[in-house]
């Protein structure tokens, strides 16, 4: 897929979630089955965004053919960031957050990216 195909697609995943979150919050009550959905929603929103921004980003600074040596590189960049905010938030709702948290799982989600990275020859 192109680069221009890949922005798209997380532009309107990220469209379309916003709105279901959007609605989901007006709208309804915030019962489990709710809860599930809105972080949900929020996974498919922030793959989306990442997917948009990490492309134009890669574009920039990458190499001039990464995309064809890695072409999930976007979708995996995206499921990281996605995992990290849901998860954040999911341990939030409950308490259990704390700032050691977050930068632990933020750096084994930039260990993990680098080590893929460093494996795929850039």
């Amino acid at each position: 897929m192109t680069l221009g195909a890949w922005i798209a697609i997380g532009v309107l995943s990220f469209g379309v979630s916003s709105v279901g979150i959007w609605y989901l919050v007006i709208h309804t009550y915030p019962t489990e089955l709710m809860q599930g959905l809105f972080l949900t929603l929020l996974a498919i929103a922030l793959a989306g965004l990442t997917l948009a921004v990490a492309g134009v980003l890669n574009q920039r600074f990458a190499h001039p053919n990464w995309l064809r040596k890695d072409p999930l590189r976007l979708l995996r960049e995206g499921v990281s960031v996605a995992l990290f905010g849901v998860l954040c938030s999911w341990l939030q709702k409950e308490g259990f957050l704390s700032l050691t948290l977050v930068l632990i799982i933020g750096g084994v989600l930039m260990l993990t990216e680098t080590f893929f990275l460093t494996r795929g020859g850039e």
